[in-house]
């Protein structure tokens, strides 16, 4: 097997990896590998800059390659921790290039390389570096040893490659690790950020495979983590990493498909194009990793992948800035992410992506603004992307949601989850709607089942773990809730509807200290401090009964000064105060402002106390859903 051995690690370029002394693999991405393998190999000599870029962007380049260069030469220093000021391996000749002057070793292994290769170049290769007439006198017969090792070893490989292909182990799911934003402008990241979503998102649509969604990808976003290790977290077959480069109108992406479990190397590939075939290049990419993979996925997946078709630059990329800012999940990200959604569309009329975006903005700026004003706008954002394009599963997701919070036409918002679901089985942010409505309807096992898909799909996304949270507060099994809601913050302390609903859950086991504290977090959190201060007086000298009053004053307050404040807050907060008439009355404006809480009024556990008073019952009738429906029947 060859190898080569230096200091404390070893490359091994027939598992194409790089490994410590303790046999732990170093996380190495192409460019930077393929860079260490050319250094080493010319141990010695000064390979110049302009060699390295021919080697590392063999096709062209139409970017920063000084840039590039730098930044495989850095991960490389960081892999092997080699300082620049003192390097025990990589010595840069500035203005030049590189030389490895590391201590290098080639092992033959159970092939014993050392018997093929011209005698006295493996002792060559392990002695320290010489100076002088005697380094001079011996470079010639290193530098023609070395060369007949590369065949030997580009020989091996090739063999090695032949073998494995017909070996290697099906894969059944798969993540797309956040691309390396490489332009050398850190402004750029949106971009990086969005290629990695659009690949997640056309592989997701082949039905076999599992493919992780973008919130948990996004977690690795920095990493230094092992593959192995991620593949343990994920639960997957394989991963897809790599870099993009955006120079001007040029966009270069670079991904690599790995077996996750052993970090093997399985291929590579570069894809340059126009920004204005984008959607032609994730396509090529994508199928290239399908065929890669499993070819017969190709005839069993999706027929609505994105169609092949040239986008407006400055359109698209006002898309990726949205998509950027609206999964943020911030009132400033979502706002943001409004105004970029809207120049798209402007700019293109034609795109059907950025009038879905901007369907699943205004829905969620509709959590900090009144309902009326924005859910209209989303409904007739989706309806505009669906008139464009009715193959596009986000679009059917967005129009099931207002469907479902804003019109409550029930029929109709599961016909649209369904459709979605349909369209791109590996869509998680479908499947976790469709569970959310679902548990509206006490259908809790059904919701459980599209629950679990979700979170199969995208395993650390905090908004998922909540939401089962939620799941099992309908259900009344508060422990489970609070393990949950637990769970969720302990991936993110700062994750504000984790609090605000694990007060909930221990307000209804009458733990209220440990609710009054969650609250109080949460406000915090959220910037309100003086309501945090508030409660906190009110919890001092009159206990949990002046925290709610406190809540009620603030948002009194707020409405005061022209602030848009949801009644369904004050309702709660008058029917734990034992306030029923109050309650009812803000259920009331709630009804009439369509809240998005109120699709739960049947499985909410806060209106117990209040679920037998004809009033509330003719309310959850007007909302068009059953009286006592089986959720609570069944609880």
């Amino acid at each position: 097997m060859p190898r080569a051995k230096f200091d404390t690690h070893q490359l091994d370029l027939k598992r194409y990896e790089l490994r410590r002394a303790d046999g732990l693999t170093v996380k190495l991405e192409r460019q930077p590998m393929e860079l260490l393998i050319l250094l080493a190999e010319r141990r010695g000599e000064l390979v110049m800059r302009e060699e390295i870029a021919a080697k590392l962007w063999p096709d062209g380049v139409f970017v920063d390659t000084e840039r590039g260069i730098n930044n495989a030469i850095r991960k490389i220093r960081t892999a092997l921790h080699d300082s620049p000021d003192d390097p025990a391996h990589l010595q840069t000749v500035v203005g030049k290039g590189y030389r490895f002057i590391g201590h290098l070793e080639v092992l033959g292994g159970s092939t014993d390389l050392h018997q093929d290769i011209a005698p006295g170049v493996s002792a060559a290769l392990t002695i320290p570096s010489q100076s002088g007439a005697v380094w001079r006198g011996r470079r010639l017969l290193i530098s023609l040893g070395i060369v007949l090792v590369v065949v030997i070893l580009a020989a091996v490989m090739a063999v090695w490659r032949w073998r494995d292909g017909a070996s290697r182990a099906e894969i059944h799911s798969i993540a797309v690790l956040p691309l390396e934003n490489l332009s050398g402008d850190p402004s750029q990241e949106y971009f990086a950020d969005g290629m990695t979503d659009a690949l997640i998102t056309e592989l997701a649509q082949f039905s076999p495979l599992r493919v992780i969604s973008r919130t948990s990808a996004m977690h690795y976003k920095g990493s230094h983590k092992p593959l192995p290790e991620i593949a343990r977290e994920l639960n997957v077959d394989a991963v897809v990493e790599g870099s993009v480069i955006r120079s001007g109108n040029r966009v270069r992406i670079t991904a690599q498909l790995l077996e996750a479990r052993s970090d093997r190397h399985l291929w590579a590939k570069a894809y340059d194009r126009d920004v204005r075939e984008i959607v032609s290049l994730q396509q090529e990419v994508v199928d290239s990793i399908v065929n890669e993979i499993q070819p017969k996925l190709r005839a069993q997946g999706s027929a609505t992948v994105s169609r092949k078709r040239q986008v407006d630059p400055e359109a698209y990329d006002d898309y990726l800035r949205g998509l950027y800012f609206w999964n943020k999940f911030t009132e400033a990200g979502t706002r943001r992410a409004v105004e970029y959604f809207e120049e798209s569309v402007r700019k293109d009329p034609s795109n059907a992506l950025g009038y879905a975006g901007l369907a699943h903005a205004y829905h969620e700026l509709a959590f900090y603004a009144r309902p009326k004003d924005l859910m209209p706008m989303s409904k007739e954002a989706a309806e505009k992307a669906l008139q464009l394009d009715d193959t596009l599963a986000d679009a059917h997701a967005a129009r099931g949601r207002v469907k479902w919070i804003y019109d409550w036409d029930w029929p109709g918002a599961e016909g649209e989850f369904q459709r979605a679901i349909q369209l791109n089985p590996g869509y998680a942010l479908s499947h976790g709607m469709y569970a959310e409505y679902l548990d509206s309807m006490g259908r809790f096992e059904e919701a459980f089942r599209e629950s679990q898909i979700a979170r199969e799909l995208d395993p650390l996304a905090l908004i998922l773990i909540t939401s089962a949270g939620d799941h099992f507060l309908f259900l009344r099994q508060y422990d489970k809730a609070i393990a949950e809601y637990r769970r969720a913050l302990d991936m993110d302390p700062n994750f504000v509807p984790a609090h605000e609903d694990l007060a909930l859950a221990y307000k209804s086991k009458g733990m209220e200290e440990e609710s009054f504290t969650e609250l109080e977090q949460a406000a915090m959190l959220d910037g309100e401090r003086d309501l945090a201060e508030a409660m906190k007086i009110g919890y001092a000298h009159g206990g949990y009964k002046s925290v709610l009053k406190s809540r009620l004053k603030y948002n009194q307050r707020r409405r005061s000064t022209g602030s848009y404040v949801g009644f369904w807050d004050d309702a709660y907060t008058h029917a734990q105060l034992g306030d029923k008439d109050l309650a009812l009355q803000a259920l009331e404006k709630a009804f009439a402002e369509r809240e998005n809480n109120v699709v739960g009024l049947n499985v909410d556990p806060f209106w117990d106390q209040i679920r037998s008073d004809p009033r509330f019952q003719d309310l959850v009738r007007r909302v068009g859903l059953p009286v006592n429906g089986a959720g609570v029947a069944a609880h």
